[in-house]
């Protein structure tokens, strides 16, 4: 008998070496853990939900456009609307704190929660285990009388949701914010707080309820390494019982989102505005509430929650471009899920519903988009393309971006019926009989299915500086499709076959519009690539710059105070500027030299608050602490010179500074610099 336990117990570790040899470890250090790789089911899975639940489900009140969840960040200021609001309602010694044993969650039920997720179509859930105020939704012991289950429901909320989703075929993750506004070891001593409060609590939930996913947030204040992050993070990799296959975020320090973590998430972002080919390759996520907030805030009305169309819509664009979408919910104090939310759920549910086909495990095409009402996805194994009409389509839809393969049938989703179509040209034109348009399923939008003819990738343009300052600049062309002929143009044009082919890296003596198409016989053409690149003088361009650090909550808070640094740079940005500080103020200003009479639309980008002057007018106010924000403005100009000023201020968390020109025989693009001469 014991020669039996013997062998068994040799075979274990024989498995056991080989199940293990193979699996990575990963060392304290992003350099390795950003080599883990997104795992697989997360790019599938397109919709999670997210849930804001915690004390600020109370009040459940912000001002218009705010976070509700913020409550009691808020109270700091005395004048604000929610200090004046609480004293008015509960009374003058009433404090955030008394909220906590309000809240009952009498009518929580996360069975019923689990099946809502589930018929909305998502794939993953998470809850947050613990918001900025630093209550937690289960029983810690770190935050003793602080939790729900020492005070206030008496119950282990994470836990129960957690048990109800895993009866689903739905992943289950969480939130959880490494910071918290007020708790005193924090404010007084960041290393004991994380070495005491925040690491052993992090440990706890994860090996309590192994997560799917960690949503991480409240990083923006210290760089990654205080809050020890590779350390927790080899630490759940290597050792935690967390899946193999879990899933994170970037958000692990002020030094981590788009650059470290798993994916990389945004937030009421402006998803219109392109695709980052970081994000795509790395993997993306938008979050976003059904409203403006994220817990559930009783001032906000019908106009502030989004349209069906536009959720659906907005979800497409997303998924076009690679990403997920999660999509928050905020319950009440109850437990109960608005029904506007549980309605804006089930009718995006009803939608996927009847396209997953095109929506679960799907990659993005050669292009997302042909024109302002076609998405497209492919299937992960390139069989398919799926083309999203955002409009109910006429008697004739024509493709511009794919090709169908010779005798291939093209049929819409939900639909059996075999559609006519052709090429003409590089346009694929399929008919759509009346009796189909008058009886397409479903609404918001339409799907159809197409085997698409191969096609050459798209060309990549090198060079050798971003801008060329006195002196050419050298241009090279890559294609990945083998044997492909590229052919270009510098005059603006769109390039042909039979335009100027390309045989060897040349070079650019003068700023210029650079287009190339790549083409192979048998084969669709690739997209078009196309770049303006500048070739400029340093006596004559640029843009003077003045740095200022500290803290600023608004553009007049640093602009008439004397610099850190000045200097000269090309273009109207911030990435050009050495040894810039987590907190920051900056004034750019050139002459702008406008090509020709005419109406000149700016667009200003923002993360946190910037101004754009022409001519020392205001023409965009984008101020204050923000997300990322797009703001626009026209302006008739004459031909000659201008100028231009553009203030921005960094406060905490993401940066992002971006001017944009559109005008007369000019697309919208980053302002050339070739166009901005020394004021």
């Amino acid at each position: 008998m014991q020669r039996k336990s013997t062998i068994f117990t040799m075979i274990f570790i024989l498995l056991a070496t080989t199940v293990f040899a193979g699996e990575e470890k990963y060392e304290a250090n992003w350099q390795s853990l950003d080599k883990r790789e997104n795992p697989e089911w997360f790019r599938d899975a397109k919709l999670g939900i997210f849930i804001h639940w915690g004390v600020y489900a109370v009040p459940a009140w912000g001002p218009k456009g705010s976070y509700s969840e913020w409550y009691w960040n808020g109270l700091r200021d005395p004048e604000s609307e929610r200090a004046k609001r609480l004293e008015r309602i509960y009374g003058a010694n009433f404090k955030y704190q008394d909220f906590a044993p309000m809240w009952k969650a009498e009518d929580y039920d996360p069975d019923k929660w689990a099946n809502l997720f589930q018929r909305a179509g998502a794939k993953y859930v998470v809850l947050t285990s613990k918001h900025h105020e630093g209550f937690c939704l289960w029983p810690s012991q770190e935050s003793w009388n602080w939790n729900s289950v020492d005070i206030g429901p008496h119950r282990d909320l994470l836990g129960d949701l957690t048990d109800a989703v895993r009866k689903t075929d739905v992943r289950m993750g969480f939130y959880y914010s490494l910071y918290e506004w007020f708790n005193p070891l924090y404010r007084s001593d960041l290393p004991r707080y994380v070495d005491e409060h925040m690491l052993p609590q992090f440990k706890d939930v994860v090996t309590r309820y192994k997560p799917d996913i960690i949503f991480a947030d409240g990083e923006w204040d210290h760089p990654s390494a205080a809050w020890k992050s590779e350390e927790f993070l080899a630490w759940l990799f290597n050792e935690s019982p967390a899946p193999k296959d879990i899933v994170i975020n970037d958000r692990w320090g002020g030094d981590t989102r788009f650059r470290h973590g798993g994916y990389y998430s945004t937030e009421y972002k402006n998803v219109n505005s392109g695709i980052d080919e970081n994000l795509v390759k790395r993997g993306w996520e938008e979050c976003r509430g059904l409203g403006r907030s994220f817990g559930y805030n009783a001032n906000e009305d019908i106009e502030d929650y989004i349209r069906p169309e536009k959720l659906i819509h907005m979800f497409i664009e997303i998924i076009s471009k690679g990403g997920n979408l999660l999509l928050n919910v905020g319950p009440t104090a109850s437990g109960r899920i608005p029904v506007i939310m549980q309605e804006r759920l089930l009718q995006l549910g009803d939608w996927i519903g009847r396209n997953e086909e095109a929506v679960y495990g799907t990659r993005i095409y050669r292009t997302h988009e042909d024109g302002d009402n076609i998405r497209y996805t492919r299937s992960k194994d390139g069989r398919y393309v799926y083309a999203f009409l955002l409009q109910k389509p006429g008697a004739t839809i024509r493709l511009n971006n794919t090709l169908a393969n010779p005798g291939s049938e093209i049929t819409f989703l939900g639909s059996d019926q075999k559609l006519n179509w052709k090429r003409e040209g590089e346009q694929l034109v399929i008919d759509i009989p009346i009796e189909l348009r008058l009886n397409l399923p479903g609404d918001f939008a339409w799907v159809l299915r197409i085997e698409p003819l191969p096609y050459v990738l798209k060309p990549e343009i090198k060079t050798d500086a971003k801008i060329a300052i006195d002196k050419p600049m050298r241009v090279e062309f890559q294609c990945a499709t083998p044997d492909a002929a590229l052919h270009y143009t510098v005059d603006g044009t769109t390039p042909e076959e039979q335009s100027s082919l390309y045989t060897a890296p040349f070079e650019l003596k003068k700023s210029a519009m650079v287009k190339v198409k790549a083409f192979k016989a048998g084969m669709a053409q690739s997209l078009l690539t196309e770049g303006f690149y500048d070739v400029v003088e340093s006596k004559k361009h640029g843009v003077n710059y003045s740095y200022f650090e500290g803290k600023f909550e608004k553009c007049a808070d640093f602009e008439n105070l004397k610099p850190v640094k000045k200097g000269k740079i090309y273009q109207i940005s911030f990435a050009d500027i050495p040894a810039r500080r987590h907190d920051f103020g900056l004034v750019l200003e050139s002459k702008l030299n406008i090509p020709t009479d005419g109406e000149y639309t700016f667009s200003l980008t923002s993360d946190d608050g910037s101004k754009l002057y022409i001519n020392d007018k205001l023409l965009i106010d984008n101020d204050g602490h923000h997300g990322s924000t797009e703001k626009v403005g026209s302006v008739n100009l004459k031909k000659g010179m201008q100028s231009i000023r553009v203030l921005y201020f960094q406060m905490r968390g993401d940066n992002l500074l971006e001017v944009f020109l559109e005008g007369p025989g000019m697309k919208k693009q980053t302002i050339p610099a070739n166009l901005l001469l020394q004021k």
